[in-house]
């Protein structure tokens, strides 16, 4: 097997469902689960990312 016959890894997009357990965990103040999601995305890291702020943002209408 070549060196230039190997395929580049896959983009790993985490579910909603594992950005949301972050997004919990962030919010109690553990961040490791944010912390892995972004390692494991690679070039998707920035964007994993904001959604796991995006999704530890919560927001009250009465204030």
């Amino acid at each position: 097997m070549g060196l230039f016959n190997r395929k580049p890894p896959a983009e790993y997009v985490p579910a909603n469902e594992e950005v949301a357990a972050a997004a919990r965990a962030l919010n109690r103040g553990n961040r490791k689960p944010a912390d892995r999601l972004v390692r494991e995305s690679g070039d998707q890291a920035q964007n994993t990312a904001m959604r796991v702020l995006a999704d530890s943002v919560t927001f009250d209408e009465s204030d």
